[in-house]
This record gives C-alpha cells, structure tokens and sequence, in this order.
C-alpha cells in the first residue's frame, strides 16, 4: 500500500522532472510569449544602483588620488589630422586635434587596459577675438531647450574651414584662451567660464550654432575648481566673455573604450581563450536590445552593443575612468547626489578599498611590449577627434544620416561610393591607419601640410618641444 501510494503522489507531483531555469523573466500567454530565460529585468531599486553617476564618480576618485598605482602614469600624445575642406584638398589648414590618451588598469580588458582619450582644451581655437557683434541669441522660442546662440565666422573663416567644424558637433566650447596659440594663450584655472555646445554649422553663411539652454561652468569650491551643468534662465541667459579680448577655444573632450562607457565591447581578437573567450572573441547583439542599424547588424561577431551612444558629450554618461581623467585635467564634476540604496552603499565602500590597492605592473609590462590594440586605439582616439564610430543608416549603401565622417573596420577598402572626406580606415588586425581624400578618390595613410608629410595619426613624443599638454 504505501508502495503504491508513493509511486502515484511522484508520478502526480512530477518529482525529478522540474526543469532548472535560468534567471529571467517568462512571458506567457497573456503577457507576449517570448524566449525561456531570455531577458531579466531589474528592480527599481536595482536599476537605480545600477546607473547611478555618484558611483562612478567616486571610484574615479579613488584612482586619481589612490594610494596605489590605480592611475596610469602611461600616456599616448597625438595629433590627429584632417583635410581643410569637403572636396579633399591636400594641404591642411589646421593642425588638427590634439590628444592625450592615458592607459587605465584593468583586468577586465584582453591587453590588462582601456584606453581613456582626452581632447585637450584649446586642440581647436578660434583665430579673432569673441565679438559681441558677431553673436545673436535666439531666446524666442516658448521651448527654453530650442534656444540657440548663433556665432557669425565670416569674417575670419571660409566656407571650407567652416565646414571642417561639422566633426565637432555635439562638442562644448568656452571662452578660456586669451590668443589664438596653443598652449601658451589658454588661461589657467578660468573659474566662471562658460562652455556651450556646438549642434549645428552652417557653411552658406558661415555660422556655427550652440545650445544655449544647456549651459556648464566652472565654478570654485573648498579651494577647488569644478565643472558643473548650470540651471538655465531664459531671461538672462549665461553667455561667452566678448569684453576682454577671449577667443573661442575648444573644451576638454573624453572618451573610454571600457564597455561602461563605449556602450558595447569590441572582439578579443590579439588573447584568444581564457575566461568567457567565446564572448570576448566573437560577440554577438544582446537579447535585449532591438539592432536596427545595418552597421550594428553587420558587426557581429567583431563588436556588440547594448547602448546607443549619445551625439553630444553633455549627454553622456562618464565612466570611472573619464572621471579620474577629469580630476587630472582640472575639471571634475561636483560630487553627484544620486548616492547608492541599500547595500550598495557598503558595497561601493569595498569596491573604493579594491580601486587603491590596484597595481598597474602588468600594464608597464604589456606597454613595454609594445602591443598597443590598435582597433581600440584607433576606436577610441576617432571619437575623440571627432569620427562617428557607430553610424547609422546603412553606410555600405551609402545611406549616412551624419554629416561627420567616421571610422571604418572593414577588412577590405570600403568603396568610393560609401566614403566622405576624411573618413578613417583602420583594416582590422593593423596598425595602418588611412584617411580619405574626396579629390583623389584613395585612402592615404599621409597628409599634408607646409610641404612636410605627416601620419593621419602623429604620435608625439613626451620630449618634443610642441605636444598635446593638459592646461587646467
């Protein structure tokens, strides 16, 4: 009997049968059928912790002003170059961009480093003086966030080196430098600055256009400078200092090619295997997120993405190591409010302890090598100069919603038909890095200018007289 009854409660109750699931969240019926274990979703609570700016706020810190070796000593100074007009002359105009790209201690990345790239303010400095007769502010508009500031360049610039300018939109501008030379006129700690985002260029009238309604200044605190986002006033709007001879310069611009910050993450292509080596070597589009852009689409397997990134930098989102990398150039952001609930809080304190004792030895060791990845270099310092990185439409159908160039991966030459003026071309698993010229229809791995040939990427030595350098 109690054979019996055993052998039918295991057989009612299915003992030994229940399958294990993955965590996730399983839609039926009633709420849209979907993939078993496909998605899981985040509390409130979760999420909030999760993109909260105060943490990595202060575990970029933590690396600045470690007690350990957290912050990388190593940097890489460059100039990257472009051609001085849509059709592709050869002769440069402008120097170009100027870059300092610093290596950042992690084991999380294949070469035991991310590349954090800096635009050191002043790279792009306008050559006349800020003149209040050349400004028109547009406060018209019921919309405070449709408020413009409108610069009028005709008088110095023409319509090609206007047109230079569309690689920086979505990049702030100050008025912070007292001539037109770099490094020698930026002013030094220029606490109530003003910096305003560049949105649009106009090359018929020789205009560029900026956001006026999202203002950021540098402002001084218990005997330190910070840069801070400004609450904006329609009715006395923050604007440029046209009473004492300033110029027009370019404002610090970072980028980070860890994942937190990039969006996505790039194929383990130079240290194959090890820990999670199927995911490193060949990612593939998250579950989670719809791919809509042919590039995207057409990348799997080298990159993935999970975030599409905003077009300009006062929408991004910082990781820790663009927030070390402010603390070195002078310009960290206040201490955020959004603090961590919970655990988190004591968690972060941990994560804080674990940042200061971080030892950069096998970054010495790897750079000592020699083994830069240049397909996460040339990712990271392209978007600093101001290439798009992941366009949209479908470029390889010569559909390119955006006006600035960008940088190709192929593992071929793209074709004429899909390139614009100063496109990069970093071939997959080189270290060849070309520029497109309109004019010729060719890939160039020179420019011009002066006579004197130049790499499209120049590495500058620490010890030349002229070099990238931060000026707080």
């Amino acid at each position: 009997m109690g054979k019996s009854i055993g052998r039918s409660l295991s057989q009612g109750l299915g003992l030994g049968k229940i399958p294990r699931r993955a965590d996730g969240i399983y839609p039926t019926k009633e709420s849209g059928l979907g993939q078993y274990g496909s998605t899981a979703y985040p509390t409130v609570i979760e999420s909030y912790n999760r993109e909260t700016d105060y943490k990595r706020w202060r575990l970029g810190m933590e690396y600045y002003f470690g007690a350990g070796r957290s912050w990388a000593e190593i940097q890489i100074r460059s100039f990257g170059k472009f051609f001085n007009s849509a059709a592709g002359n050869d002769e440069l105009d402008m120097t170009g961009s100027k870059e300092i790209t610093a290596l950042i201690p992690s084991g999380g990345s294949p070469e035991k480093a991310w590349y954090c790239s800096c635009r050191t303010r002043g790279s792009l400095i306008l050559p006349s003086p800020l003149d209040s007769a050349a400004i028109t502010l547009n406060t018209s508009d019921p919309d405070p966030a449709n408020h413009t500031l409108v610069y009028d360049c005709s008088a110095f610039y023409s319509p090609n080196q206007v047109a230079v300018y569309n690689s920086f939109i979505g990049d702030q501008f100050e008025d912070t430098a007292s001539g037109p030379n770099y490094p020698d006129d930026l002013v030094q700690k220029p606490v109530g600055s003003v910096a305003l985002t560049l949105i649009s260029v106009n090359i018929a009238s020789r205009t560029l256009v900026f956001d006026l309604s999202r203002p950021c200044v540098r402002v001084f605190t218990n005997g330190r400078i910070y840069w801070k986002r400004e609450e904006y006033d329609p009715t006395d709007p923050l604007s440029w200092n046209t009473s004492s001879g300033r110029h027009l310069c370019s404002s610090f611009k970072f980028f980070c090619c860890c994942p937190d910050h990039l969006g996505g993450a790039l194929a383990n292509l130079e240290y194959p295997g090890g820990n999670q080596a199927t995911m490193r070597e060949f990612p593939l589009p998250n579950t989670g997120r719809a791919v809509n852009s042919a590039w995207e689409r057409q990348g799997a397997g080298y990159y993935r993405q999970w975030r599409t990134l905003p077009d300009r930098r006062d929408a991004r989102r910082d990781c820790k190591h663009i927030h070390a990398y402010r603390w070195q150039c002078g310009v960290p952001w206040l201490e955020p409010s959004d603090y961590p609930i919970g655990g988190e809080r004591n968690e972060l304190e941990a994560l804080a302890q674990m940042e200061r004792g971080y030892s950069s030895a096998e970054i010495y060791d790897f750079f000592r090598l020699g083994k830069l990845n240049w397909d996460r270099y040339a990712l990271t310092v392209g978007n600093t100069v101001g290439l798009v990185i992941f366009p949209g439409g479908n470029v390889r159908e010569n559909v390119r919603p955006d006006v600035r160039p960008m940088l190709w991966n192929d593992s071929q030459r793209p074709l004429d038909s899909w390139c614009r003026n100063n496109d990069w071309w970093m071939q997959k698993g080189t270290q060849e890095l070309k520029i497109y010229n309109f004019a010729a229809k060719e890939f160039r791995n020179k420019v011009v200018k002066g006579g004197i040939e130049y790499p499209v990427l120049e590495i500058i030595p620490d010890t030349a007289a002229k070099k990238p350098v931060i000026v707080q």
